[in-house]
């Protein structure tokens, strides 16, 4: 039997797991590959997660856009499209698809 520092102890271990270094990448992993592929079963938390990123690369977008024509600058126009592009990809994947219905239809 344990005593009873050493039960906090492995307690502390197993709460702080998710915030020491090989899990913290295994989770950024997970956060990264979603964001990417989306998930069609996500919860409504991840997926307002995705759309909070997207409207905020969409933003980045826009105040580039703003930037380029001022500035007529070819950097600003792909930083522009960047955003939009990255933005639109972060918000689809934050809507839910049915993998059934798209394999059929193709």
């Amino acid at each position: 039997m344990k005593s009873e520092p050493d039960s906090m102890i492995d307690g502390l271990r197993k709460r702080q797991r998710n915030i020491v270094f090989p899990d913290t990448v295994r989770n950024a992993r997970n956060v990264d590959a979603y964001l990417i592929r989306g998930n069609p079963n996500a919860p409504l938390v991840q997926r307002i997660g995705a759309w909070v990123f997207g409207l905020f690369f969409l933003l980045c977008g826009v105040v580039c856009l703003d930037l380029a024509l001022k500035s007529h600058s070819i950097a600003d126009y792909i930083y522009c499209a960047a955003g939009f592009l990255i933005g639109i990809k972060l918000l689809m994947s934050g809507f839910r698809r049915d993998r059934k219905s798209r394999s059929r239809a193709t």
